[in-house]
């Protein structure tokens, strides 16, 4: 009986050692720990919902409280470890065990932060969702996460339930390397571009787009057309129009106080209150650079004040026909009063694009700003990836017009495109992104081309 007891317990002690030996060993992590074991760590307290700031390799005092909600959230599962909000070998080997974290990486609604903000983007770029990615899991979120469901287990995925949890499996198939197009998936990254005119709304990131004939302004495509929504720096085509019809451009004008009157995070030339510069000068500062500043300096040197360089904006909007447009200043800072559309931005430019100066600063991707009392030469380039030769996104034949993001309104563009003799104007609204918009672009362009060729 000794000689099996003492048997048994040397073959318990060889699995124990055998188990410990397989076990992974972790670094402990705590406050000034650094690289990518703490990407790994923060990356996890993501997945589950405990981090809601950046992943920046950084073991600090958010990274700390998210551990030490990680493992106050753990005990009340019944693990047994110590709340101190250090990274150690028990609790890493529990944040790292799938089994132990799926109650916290699965979610649904209710839930709220960095994670829910992807699923929501995905859903979004998938067009079963729409609106903006808040960070939190809704009943919108919820239905939109049950039909991507739907469609999968319609189509034959495997181990998909239509139950709204962003479960291991769902969480596969939304990540964007994975192979959805068996599922008739109708969304902008499953468009054939060898068919432009199989292009429906589906197939673009934009909440809003036209594109014309730029010679008859007849309308080729359009997707949500008259939708108000934010123009954000498209706006600076009516505030260089506007500038033109004033006329002397070659004035030289001390620039007022209120040019540097903009918000923090403006887009800026710069220029500065005091230079003297001419009016033409402002005008490419405003264009290529998008300058807040010089639309400022444009608005007071062109109407006298503010106020009325924007009561002149709204004027020439009614008197062009745009009837969906307000506008609040001339640049196209956020501001809820401020709208415009697809419709009425294509009106804007067309009307504008028969002045030979605005066609000619609108199209310009490279201008030198003379020096001033403040500076010497300056050199500024457009910087769309639409019209530069090294860009991925570059399109042959594109030129001008304006770009525009803000973070309510997302990436709005104006632009033109010429083959042969024919000549497009395109307008999109409302990508979430720049790349998207610069694909938005290629397809209409693309799209409006093959249109006129069929006929």
């Amino acid at each position: 009986m000794r000689r099996l007891l003492g048997m048994l317990l040397i073959l318990a002690l060889t699995v124990s050692v055998c188990h410990a030996n397989t076990q992974t060993k972790y670094e402990t992590l705590s406050i000034g720990s650094k690289g990518e074991a703490v990407i790994r760590l923060q990356t996890r307290l993501v997945e589950a919902g405990f981090l809601t700031g950046k992943i920046d390799g950084q073991y600090g005092k958010g990274t700390q409280k998210a551990v030490y909600e990680a493992q106050q959230a753990l005990k009340d599962k019944g693990h047994s470890l110590q709340s101190d909000g250090i990274a150690g070998q028990q609790t890493l080997g529990l944040l790292y065990d799938d089994t132990v974290m799926s109650p916290f990486i699965d979610f649904t609604l209710g839930a709220s932060g960095q994670r829910v903000i992807a699923l929501q983007n995905r859903l979004i770029d998938l067009k079963f969702l729409d609106g903006a990615a808040d960070g939190r899991f809704g009943q919108q979120t919820l239905d939109a996460l049950k039909a991507f469901q739907q469609r999968l287990k319609a189509k034959g995925a495997e181990g998909i339930e239509v139950n709204g949890l962003a479960d291991e499996a769902t969480r596969e198939y939304l990540k964007p390397e994975t192979n959805l197009s068996r599922f008739e998936i109708r969304a902008p990254e499953f468009f054939n571009d060898a068919q432009p005119l199989s292009l429906t709304d589906e197939f673009l990131n934009a909440k809003s787009c036209l594109v014309v004939n730029a010679k008859t302004g007849k309308i080729l495509f359009a997707k949500n057309p008259q939708e108000r929504l934010y123009p954000a720096s498209t706006t600076k085509m009516m505030t260089l129009l506007l500038a033109l019809e004033h006329g002397n451009l070659d004035e030289q004008h001390e620039l007022p106080a209120i040019t540097g009157e903009v918000p923090r995070d403006s887009s800026l030339v710069p220029v500065y209150p005091g230079e003297k510069m001419s009016l033409r000068d402002l005008l490419y500062g405003l264009m290529l650079r998008s300058g807040n500043d010089a639309a400022n300096a444009i608005a007071v040197i062109v109407a006298g004040s503010m106020e009325q360089f924007v009561q002149r904006m709204n004027e020439r909007a009614a008197e062009l026909g745009m009837t969906d447009t307000h506008f609040m200043n001339p640049h196209g800072y956020h501001d809820a009063g401020h709208y415009s559309t697809a419709r009425d931005l294509t009106i804007l430019a067309i009307n504008a694009m028969n002045n030979p100066e605005f066609s000619a600063i609108s199209s310009a991707l490279i201008y030198d700003l003379p020096p001033t009392s403040k500076r010497g030469t300056l050199q500024i380039r457009d910087t769309s990836e639409l019209l530069n030769p090294l860009s991925s996104y570059y399109y042959e034949g594109a030129f001008g017009i304006k770009s525009g993001y803000t973070s309510a309104a997302g990436f709005c563009y104006v632009g033109a495109a010429k083959e042969g003799e024919e000549v497009l104007l395109a307008t999109i609204m409302g990508s979430r992104t720049r790349n998207r918009g610069w694909n938005d672009m290629a397809r209409l362009f693309h799209y409006g081309f093959a249109k006129l060729k069929e006929k």
